[in-house]
């Protein structure tokens, strides 16, 4: 067996003996805000409607036993539930299946989406109300059949599920679809006559979200014409200029009042101007955000109208009114790439915790529950009800809060000062502060809000309190000392520090060493750790949580929500160590297909390989004597006769992958590889050595036969792609197809080996906060579109292939939207202290069974497997 790196024992040796970074407490952040769908849960009820099974949202729950109940009779006894209250719940419920994955919110979203097109009527309109017996109520005026408020939701609904459920729950999707084709006819009618969907820039704007959904999903331009021309009629409906009152609102027609209720035009206009490519759109949101918006975070309040003349009308307060100013913001942060956007997202959501006129606040993490609104400036004129819509819109707006680093930061802030009593005159600056005495400031700027740094607060992002002036902190942050890598953290520490003078990053690439993994573990031992670095593998961090010197990540605020943003937990699963906790951020993935040369494979006569015989068969009619001495000189593929551990990601790893349904080594503790996938894919090596069809030589130092085309394949990740494109060679056609995986296997359970590699806050570091926010920073979109352009590699993200915001970027390098197609369906190594010895142990097997065929392939796994239980039961 390989001998294990003396520099390991050294750290495990200096754990044992109370040394080193373990001693150090880091200091407790503030925990990321839970949201939780009890409540909404609470207010479902099943009901018939036109003889379907259906699920729908009680309209109200009063306090103090929140039961749920139908409409009073100050409403006219509309009836139970609505349809606009259950499409807006489905896609909270859809939002939810989207970041978790967990079935429940998708059936719960499914059951009230029968709800939705059980009410259309067969024209593309719809009818709002039922009562307790499921009977349509045709009469009320807020009912009635129509292309309305009501039908704008169920196309804003049913195209999130084209969204969300179309790539892997199709057929949930086919009985829908008739209904949403019929809704987006009738509204083409109303837009294509110049009238807003039931006069409203409201609805019209959720429908508009629909549109975008669907577009998103399937990437087809029939909607595109109808999605502009809706756009452009919501943008011609902005009133007023920065400096003009209604200051941009966009309004439902002339002279009349803006209502917070339901603002939802920046959201689909920032939306829309990034998916159609038209940046007027954006700029008619920013109008309304930077104008109106801008002054209400000036006058440390949001009313709940606006006049033309710009009188405000303070009260009533509701989550209905709050929310989509919220999604607002974030959207445009989306669009735009502004980080003060973001920020205004969480101030702006801060009067769900408390930061309003009343001091209460409106939404209780333990239930989920949001209270009905504010009715006055204190108190005591708080509805404690919590119906449906102040529930979902509450959710619909924490959701993506708390999947926003920044919002998620500022939602805990709250202003300094008395609100201001008018929009006309508020003042050019207000103060916020954080919980632990941070301070924020914003002003007026030439073309809207911005944020400042106060001359006597010039360290309040890392809460420095008011009085002197305080030095910035100093983080430093190692990246992997490979050229790309260098110069993408060199250009995001750059734009960082410009934009946070407070939290200053120096750059040092990873000191020269055998490898990465060798030097972290030495800088422990030495206590000479960075407060971040780019370069944490599986095999390390393990190791790493082990010697306690590494920061818990799922538990910040910034790095909880950039997860959540980012990721799914089957994406974090596998990345958990025993007490669940995340303790290296996942940034990006490598999955490695088996490239391969077009123009040799076309000689051949023959196609990529599916299966591993087919493999097989492709090494024998690609192995070849070029020059006539009797001996092969070309081959289908190599692989290398070194049994150094991280050999085995070229050849038996992934092989093993492809077969064994995406089970790793390593199973609750326990060895677990000793299983027919193992021994299919050290069984095909064994086949292309023994009858000489691998190469039993390894090639000269520096040089790769792919590029060549000595060898014809190789498994390999999207780095290469660069690599390629780099040495600039002539003539040289490649495509990537899957490992293949054994005879019979199931392509759709074919999983990819990805060398994850993670980024890591050293529990060394006095300021793990700003250090979570520079992680989050480095794992933003942006970030992510830079490392794809930049590098060629991919970030660990859900539907990375499918993101609009990455097909560019994705599109610069040949092959990597195929590569991206697996980074969901990629697998890691163990998260195992032992997992590299027991890599040695496998490259053993891997030397004597597939190299030299001196022991059969079963029991060389067999020993193998023996001897990696001798090891993890000596723990």
């Amino acid at each position: 067996m390989i001998a294990r790196p003396v520099i390991l024992s050294l750290i495990l040796l200096s754990a044992a003996c109370g040394r080193g970074a373990e001693n150090y407490v880091v200091p407790a952040g503030e925990t990321s805000l839970t949201v939780r769908l009890d409540h909404l849960q609470h207010l479902g009820l099943d009901a018939v409607v036109r003889g379907l099974p259906v699920r729908v949202v009680s309209l109200y729950a009063e306090a103090p036993d929140y039961r749920p109940t139908g409409s009073p009779a100050r409403d006219g006894f509309e009836g139970i539930a609505c349809l606009d209250d259950a499409a807006r719940a489905a896609v909270v419920y859809l939002r939810e299946y989207e970041a978790t994955g967990d079935v429940r919110a998708r059936d719960e979203a499914v059951r009230l989406l029968s709800f939705v097109t059980a009410m259309e009527q067969g024209d593309g309109e719809f009818v709002n109300f039922i009562d307790s017996a499921g009977r349509l109520n045709r009469n009320a005026p807020s009912s009635r059949k129509s292309m309305s408020y009501w039908a704008a939701r169920s196309i804003w609904a049913l195209g999130e599920a084209v969204r969300v459920l179309g790539p892997q729950d199709s057929t949930l999707v086919k009985s829908m679809r008739p209904v949403l084709d019929r809704a987006v006819s009738r509204m083409a009618r109303e837009i294509d006559a110049g009238r807003l969907i039931g006069g409203s820039t409201t609805a019209t704007a959720e429908a508009l979200l629909g549109l975008l959904a669907v577009e998103r999903a399937e990437r087809s331009k029939d909607l595109v014409p109808l999605a502009t021309r809706t756009a452009q009629l919501l943008a011609a409906h902005s009133a007023g200029g920065m400096a003009t009152a209604p200051w941009g609102a966009h309004i439902d027609f002339p002279d009349a009042a803006w209502h917070a209720w339901g603002s939802r035009s920046p959201e689909a206009l920032a939306m829309a101007g990034n998916a159609l490519g038209h940046p007027e759109f954006a700029a008619s949101a920013r109008k309304e955000a930077d104008g109106l918006w801008g002054r209400f975070l000036l006058a440390g309040g949001i009313p709940s109208a606006v006049a033309p003349d710009g009188t405000a009308t303070w009260y009533p307060q509701i989550a209905y009114g709050i929310g989509p100013l919220v999604e607002g913001y974030l959207a445009l942060a989306e669009t735009t790439g502004e980080r003060r956007y973001s920020v205004f997202a969480g101030l702006a959501a801060s009067w769900f915790l408390g930061a309003n006129p009343a001091g209460v606040s409106m939404y209780d993490e333990q239930t989920g529950r949001t209270f009905d609104g504010i009715n006055g400036p204190t108190a005591g004129q708080v509805n404690r009800n919590s119906g449906a819509e102040s529930t979902i819109e509450a959710l619909l707006a924490l959701q993506r809060v708390t999947s926003n680093p920044d919002a998620a930061e500022y939602l805990h802030y709250r202003p300094v000062g008395a609100q201001s009593a008018s929009l006309a005159s508020v003042p050019d600056r207000r103060e916020y502060t954080g919980p632990a005495g941070q301070r924020l400031f914003l002003r007026r700027g030439p073309s809207g809000v911005e944020i400042t740094q106060d001359d006597e607060a010039v360290g309040e992002e890392v809460g420095a309190g008011a009085g002197k002036p305080s030095a910035p902190i100093v983080l430093t942050y190692w990246p992997a000392a490979n050229p790309p890598e260098t110069r993408l953290a060199m250009r995001l520490t750059a734009q960082w520090n410009a934009e946070n003078p407070g939290v200053q990053v120096r750059v040092q690439p990873l000191p020269a060493g055998r490898s990465s993994e060798e030097v972290l573990l030495a800088a422990i031992v030495a206590k000479a750790t960075p407060d971040v670095s780019s370069n944490v593998s599986s095999a390390l961090l393990a190791r790493l949580v082990r010697a306690k010197g590494v920061v818990r990540l799922d538990n910040r605020v910034a790095t909880s929500a950039r997860l959540k943003e980012r990721t799914n937990p089957a994406m974090l699963a596998s990345l958990r160590l025993p007490d669940s906790g995340i303790y290296a951020f996942p940034w990006k993935t490598n999955p490695e297909m088996l490239m391969y040369n077009v123009d040799l494979f076309k000689a051949a006569g023959i196609g990529p390989p599916h299966t591993q015989s087919e493999l097989v068969q492709a090494w024998h009619k690609l192995a070849r004597d070029t020059n006539g001495d009797g001996r092969l000189d070309h081959w289908a593929m190599w692989a290398t006769l070194k049994t150094t551990w991280y050999e085995r990601f070229y050849d038996f790893y992934p092989l093993y992958l492809a077969s064994s349904g995406g089970r790793t080594l390593i199973k609750n503790g326990q060895i677990d590889f000793d299983n027919d996938a193992a021994v299919a894919a050290l069984d095909v090596l064994r086949r292309g050595f023994a009858d000489g069809v691998l190469p039993r030589s390894n090639f000269e130092l520096g040089h790769d036969p792919f590029t060549d085309g000595t060898v014809a394949m190789k498994i390999i990740g999207p780095w290469f792609v660069k690599e390629l494109d780099e040495l600039k060679i002539r003539n040289l056609h490649y495509a990537v197809t899957p490992v293949p995986g054994a005879d019979g296997t199931d392509p759709a359970n074919q999983y990819a080996f990805a060398d994850l590699r993670s980024i890591a806050i050293f529990s060394t570091t006095h300021h793990p906060d700003a250090a979570a926010r520079f992680v989050a920073y480095l794992t933003s979109p942006a970030a992510d579109r830079m490392l794809i352009e930049e590098a060629s590699q991919l970030p660990y993200r859900r539907g990375l292939a499918s993101d609009p915001r990455f097909t560019a970027p994705l599109a610069r390098w040949p092959t990597l939207s195929t590569y991206a197609e697996y980074v969901e369906r990629s697998r890691d190594l163990d998260l195992d202290p032992d997992v590299v010895e027991i890599f040695d142990l496998l490259s053993e097997a891997y030397e004597e069974s597939a190299i030299y065929q001196t022991t059969p392939v079963k029991d060389a796994l067999k020993k193998a497997a023996r001897e990696a239980r001798n090891i993890v039961n000596a723990r």
